[in-house]
């Protein structure tokens, strides 16, 4: 029996619109969700929110993976999005028996208040104390990635930029990971004090003077062994290019949105042979060889979500219920100095 739900969609940049649909039950091999909550990126969905993200402009082939805008785009207006939502199975399909009604359990799917969804498509979240929390397996992932990705040595000196969710998670992970000094930059005095509640050694605000020499009055002037950045802005990358040592590493974990006429690979991308490596959650780092895969590495990040639940719960600090989805979006996208995680609440 079809079932009356509510869905939000992008109807343009920085708009959106909830609409009354009906959903189908159920299909071989599929479950429904009941959503609890979901939530709303503040890297990748705000680009795509903006109207940034070059699938509205182009088409990836995905022979060649190559972006064009020859055969013009794969997204189109209206469109839904999202991919960090919590919800109970309420139905299942034929031959499903992995899962069952009332189980708690993560799904990449757009917001609304329902979804269907392939059975072996979802993370079972068990009995995760805090059902919110899961909302961050996703952002878990793509930091735990990061840090794969970095491959960094026992002792390193590491700088992460960029100290909303990820970056904070980054911190974290660092600190379990042996690293010898966690520099950790914001300009946003609260995301500063929480990365020293972390395991960050140091926190510095970029505006105050060049993070470069800084970092290195720290390191010896060697500069960082590696550098995470995770803010998404053309400058702070143009920075951790400086601030990385000789042969040193720049993560770029961002989804970096609009152009990038700044960037400079003059004077210490030259001479001082920085490399830099895209952290694509899509994948995981190929040298760690075939014992490491994606679903490896989600295991592993949905054990993270027990230990760092007490610091994920702190990252919350905003909750709107569906019909008022489009204030949470302005909320991140005006950059208020308080806003960190923004969830949509279908209770």
């Amino acid at each position: 029996m079809p079932l009356s739900t509510q869905s939000l969609y992008f109807t343009g940049p920085r708009a959106v619109e909830i609409r009354t649909e009906t959903l189908d039950g159920p299909g071989a091999g599929q479950v429904l969700l009941d959503l609890t909550v979901s939530g709303i990126s503040a890297g990748t969905e705000l680009n795509v929110f903006r109207g940034l993200a070059p699938q509205w402009r182009q088409s990836m082939d995905p022979k060649t993976r190559l972006f064009s805008d020859a055969h013009g785009s794969d997204w189109s207006w209206p469109a839904r999005y999202g991919y960090a939502a919590v919800g109970r199975v309420a139905e299942l399909g034929r031959d499903v028996r992995s899962l069952a009604k009332g189980d708690l359990v993560f799904a990449y799917v757009p917001h609304g208040r329902h979804a269907l969804v392939d059975a072996n498509a979802v993370v079972p979240l068990g009995e995760l104390e805090n059902a919110e929390i899961g909302v961050f397996f996703a952002n878990l992932n793509t930091a735990y990635n990061g840090i794969l990705d970095a491959n960094i040595p026992l002792g390193a000196d590491v700088v992460v930029s960029g100290l909303g969710v990820i970056g904070q998670m980054v911190v974290r992970l660092l600190a379990r990971n042996g690293a010898r000094q966690i520099i950790a930059l914001d300009t946003i005095a609260q995301r500063r004090d929480l990365a020293l509640a972390g395991g960050a050694t140091t926190v510095l605000d970029p505006r105050e003077g060049p993070v470069a020499e800084r970092v290195r009055d720290l390191t010896e002037g060697r500069g960082a062994d590696t550098v995470i950045e995770v803010s998404g802005a053309a400058p702070a990358l143009n920075e951790a290019i400086r601030t990385a040592g000789f042969n040193g590493t720049v993560i770029a974990m961002s989804w970096y949105g609009g152009t990038f006429e700044s960037l400079s690979l003059s004077g210490e991308f030259h001479h001082n042979r920085p490399r830099i490596i895209s952290s694509q959650v899509g994948s995981v780092n190929p040298f760690l060889g075939p014992l490491w895969s994606v679903s490896r590495r989600g295991r592993i990040a949905r054990e993270y979500l027990d230990s760092l639940a007490p610091d994920l719960k702190g990252f919350i600090t905003h909750r709107v219920p569906l019909a008022e989805a489009g204030r949470g979006y302005n909320l991140l996208d005006q950059g208020s100095p308080d806003v960190m995680q923004v969830l949509i609440d279908y209770r």
